[in-house]
């Protein structure tokens, strides 16, 4: 399952400075660009990461590409405004193709679903990933809940209507009501809708109906940090990481608890580890910024704090990470 939202003011903290917007500039004006979307496997509807995502513009050929997270998607941004077409090719699979036109609309959204090639196995995910895991644990649950947990997912990917998303799943947990990560999911849309009695609630639910699934863990141990429960946190992001330690969700929500206890000692090896895992995880990058400042690592801090404005510099940190790189530059280049 897709980690939920990277968002938390605690990690902000000195980056709340005033900043410009990063933006591409065409023409004297300012456009913002992208190219974002998903890819599915057309016949399981399971999200595939790791795909490469090529990008070609109509008058000169290729201009970028992009490769799928954990939860599907991608997203190119600061492309010029032209005609493009995005080629979507991976392993085991028929290659497809969209075009994406952005002298027309500034940004985006492109749906892939890749048909597997009736010779080869798709490599659907990486082994450990908890995609693979959602997807057999889906081999018990009925069809009708299946489609109806897809519709949901597939919403909720998309940052389209919260309400329509829940209640696709409240009809995935009627046709089978010890779908855990239906329950999981609806905690994921109520925590993102600030809900937080309806997210415990069905979070408590999932974790009576499968004790040993890590996704309801880390959701909880996010939901305790957004809460500031950080002592609840610690014991049930500990309790996730016992069930897979290999998951940068759990890593990440973990580091973000030590450093709001302030803790940061603690807080490194599990920020860094969650980088290792899922190096696009934009907002880990800050985290391990403010650590380097802890640690008087000047130089380190403003490559990670450069990272994170790399992988997204429209996110939620955007704006006080930018003026945080310009505080450290200048003083850089300040004589002493």
């Amino acid at each position: 399952m897709r980690p939920p939202a990277w968002r938390n003011p605690l990690l902000v903290l000195a980056l709340c400075l005033a900043s410009c917007w990063l933006s591409a500039q065409r023409g004297g004006m300012t456009v913002r660009t992208s190219i974002r979307g998903s890819v599915r496997d057309a016949v399981t509807h399971r999200v595939l990461e790791r795909v490469i995502v090529m990008v070609e513009a109509a008058d000169s050929g290729y201009a970028g590409q992009a490769e799928t997270d954990t939860s599907g998607k991608f997203e190119l941004q600061g492309l010029p405004a032209s005609s493009y077409v995005v080629r979507v090719r991976f392993p085991g699979y028929y290659e497809v193709s969209q075009a994406a036109n952005l002298t027309v609309t500034p940004s985006t959204y492109l749906s892939f679903e890749l048909h597997p090639k009736p010779s080869n196995a798709p490599p659907a995910v990486a082994p450990e990933g908890p995609d693979a895991h959602l997807n057999a644990r889906m081999a018990a649950v009925p069809e009708k809940a299946r489609k109806e947990f897809a519709a949901a997912r597939d919403l909720w990917q998309k940052g389209e209507n919260p309400q329509r998303c829940i209640d696709h799943l409240n009809k995935a947990i009627k046709f089978y009501p010890k779908f855990a990560d239906a329950y999981v999911l609806q905690a994921t849309v109520y925590i993102q809708q600030n809900n937080a009695a309806e997210a415990k609630s069905a979070l408590d639910r999932a974790i009576e109906i499968d004790p040993k699934l890590p996704e309801a863990w880390f959701t909880l141990g996010m939901l305790q940090n957004n809460q500031k429960d950080y002592a609840g946190a610690e014991k049930t992001l500990i309790e996730g990481l016992k069930l897979d330690d290999g998951s940068p969700q759990g890593h990440y929500e973990l580091a973000k608890t030590y450093w709001a206890l302030g803790r940061w000692q603690a807080a490194e090896p599990h920020a860094l580890k969650a980088a290792a895992l899922q190096p696009a995880m934009a907002p880990v990058h800050v985290l391990l910024g403010n650590i380097a400042l802890r640690k008087r690592d000047v130089p380190e801090a403003l490559k990670e704090f450069q990272e994170y404005l790399r992988l997204d510099p429209k996110g939620p940190m955007a704006e006080g990470t930018q003026a945080m790189v310009k505080k450290l530059q200048n003083g850089l280049s300040s004589p002493n």
